[in-house]
């Protein structure tokens, strides 16, 4: 008979873990130790929630509940990112998925839970469980280099492309130097106070709407402390005046190189001009981090994205992104059923664990 448990993921469930994921994938990112080690015990808003189904003592089948927190207008909410969910092949059914997947939602420790799906499980929770769906996030991007691209439709990589059209990149990064000037903006690599981000992230909650908590000990565990996910902290100043930050990573995805955009906060009284000059400087830095293209992945309802992410760059149409990325989001009481219809929350890359 399969047996339901929750408990507190730790040390001793690490060779569990790593022994299913090898089983099911082969040696991946979800059997390197100190990255699954980084992941569900080092974060700073505590351990992760281990949901397992149980035969005979034996795991079958595996999710686990990160702890995040969610700042909304009137309180903080205990929220939880649904990830890593893996059941055994021959106890892959509709009702043991269902089961763990309900789980999740009972722990007492949390307000609300939210995930994503892939093309396999959409259907499972949007029809069977009927998770609600209040947005989903849209890829965007910027090609600075087409000969990668060339390469993944033909298979050859023609690098004469990219010297012909060298000349248009030389062009942006003089127009996005311009901007930058006029703009005032400085934008680089130096460390954030914690009550300049603690001041930001308040307006930000106030004029733009719900975020996912942005501290210090989060930036440092995401994106300085990830063995394999290392990411860079940009600061946003004009005249003296702390905006807000960007992150970035080079990722390398079949045979193209990106500049991602990971995680950002932005002033919302920030003008129109700097908004353009920071995408310009995405730009840019795309450019000189030598790769194909920029991409990054947001709530397009989200206010703070929308300061961001804007023209020049794309919008990508999800037929041509590996699958669509759409957030369930579902409260464990009905205190919190309003944000499951919540749709201007603000929430990137770095809410997820994609990258």
């Amino acid at each position: 008979m399969i047996q339901i448990s929750v408990k507190t993921f730790t040390e001793a469930n690490l060779e569990s873990f790593l022994k299913m994921s090898e089983l099911e994938y082969g040696l991946t990112i979800s059997t390197n130790f100190d990255h699954i080690r980084w992941k569900y015990l080092g974060s700073p808003f505590g351990g992760s929630y281990y949901v397992i189904l149980l035969e005979n003592d034996e795991v079958v089948g595996r999710v686990l509940a990160q702890p995040r927190t969610l700042c909304v207008a009137s309180k903080v909410l205990k929220a939880a990112l649904i990830t890593d969910l893996l059941i055994n092949q021959e106890h892959r059914s509709p009702v043991n998925f269902i089961n763990i997947t309900k789980a999740c939602s009972n722990i007492a420790s949390f307000d609300l839970v939210y995930h994503t799906s892939n093309e396999r499980t959409f259907s499972l929770y949007s029809k069977l469980l009927r998770f609600p769906n209040p947005f989903s996030l849209r890829g965007y991007g910027f090609p600075v280099r087409l000969a990668g691209f060339f390469t993944s439709i033909i298979g050859l990589r023609i690098d004469v492309i990219d010297w012909l059209t060298a000349p248009l990149r030389w062009l942006l990064e003089v127009i996005a130097c311009v901007v930058n000037f006029i703009a005032k903006l400085n934008i680089v690599q130096r460390g954030i106070s914690d009550d300049e981000l603690g001041t930001i992230c308040i307006k930000c909650l106030r004029k733009s709407g719900p975020h996912f908590v942005r501290t210090n000990a989060f930036l440092k565990w995401r994106f300085g402390d990830a063995p394999l996910w290392p990411a860079t902290v940009y600061r946003i100043d004009r005249k003296g005046k702390f905006l807000g930050y960007v992150v970035t990573r080079k990722i390398k995805l079949g045979c193209l190189n990106y500049l991602v955009l990971m995680d950002f906060i932005l002033d919302p009284d920030t003008p129109l001009i700097v908004q353009i000059a920071l995408r310009l400087w995405l730009i840019r830095k795309t450019i000189t981090s030598k790769v194909d293209a920029f991409f990054t992945m947001v709530n397009p309802s989200s206010a703070i994205a929308r300061k961001c992410v804007g023209f020049p760059f794309a919008s990508i149409p999800n037929r041509l992104l590996p699958h669509a990325t759409p957030i369930f989001v579902r409260a464990c009481s009905s205190d919190n059923k309003e944000f499951e219809t919540t749709r201007s929350i603000h929430l990137t890359l770095a809410d997820l664990d994609y990258f």
